[in-house]
């Protein structure tokens, strides 16, 4: 299997996934089958146990996407565990310091560079030669979502084995205390692409729609997290609801 994000990035195109908040293997599927690159689960904020974890993947990769995962911390274990369970991509949250970047880096892959655990799990179906290529098709996304991580972002972005540069712009928001979409908090995104840019790594960023989307392109992002499983159902379901009770 080859990793999508990896392959659009590569030819300097512009990548574009999903979240998966529903813990639903289902909706992964409809949701791949829709034409996304790649799927997030979101294990740091979905009740979701590896088990659903992992029949999330096995529906994402049905259809031909790339899954990938936002941990619930940075412990060695948790990663290991998703990486086993069939994970192509992990996003860190709350990265601030390069030292935890290197850190997470390390814990995506195997020795001599890494420090990944060697184990059985799902990622072992895909044959013996698995840990001769799955350390250069896994990617590390550092999700950064406060002050101290755009002061150092460049510096993040820097380590080895750090693929994308991914921000948080809601908990951003929280963490500064200001109004997301205010000038602080713009001044702060552009920060951080801008760092990006310098150490020569995409940078990615959540959006609510295909035109925030597209004004983001303009910008320089070229990794987008365009809505989520829960968002586009609630919304089609409401407007179809509203449509229905019109007079």
């Amino acid at each position: 299997m080859r990793n999508k994000i990896r392959e659009k990035l590569s030819d300097g195109g512009v990548s574009i996934g999903s979240w998966l908040n529903l813990g639903s293997p289902q909706a992964a599927e409809v949701m791949a089958a829709a034409g996304f690159d790649w799927l997030a689960v979101d294990a740091e904020h979905s009740p979701v146990g590896i088990t659903e974890i992992a029949n999330m993947f096995r529906a994402i990769e049905s259809r031909g996407a790339t899954p990938i995962v936002r941990v619930w911390d940075h412990a060695p274990e948790t990663i290991g565990r998703v990486l086993d369970a069939g994970t192509f991509g992990i996003v860190p949250p709350h990265v601030s310091t390069p030292e935890q970047a290197a850190q997470i880096a390390q814990a995506c892959r195997y020795p001599p560079w890494g420090r990944r655990s060697s184990g059985s799990g799902r990622a072992g179906t895909w044959g013996p030669d698995y840990r001769t290529w799955i350390d250069r098709e896994v990617v590390v996304i550092p999700q950064i979502e406060d002050r101290e991580g755009i002061q150092n972002a460049e510096a993040i972005m820097e380590i080895e084995g750090v693929d994308i540069g991914f921000l948080g712009p809601g908990d951003l928001s929280l963490e500064m205390g200001v109004a997301a979409g205010s000038s602080e908090h713009e001044e702060a995104i552009q920060h951080f692409l801008a760092a990006c840019d310098r150490v020569g790594k995409p940078c990615g960023i959540p959006v609510g729609s295909a035109e925030e989307l597209l004004k983001r392109k303009e910008q320089g992002f070229v990794f987008f997290d365009l809505s989520n499983d829960m968002s586009f159902l609630a919304a089609e379901a409401g407007r179809q609801l509203r449509e229905a009770r019109e007079e």
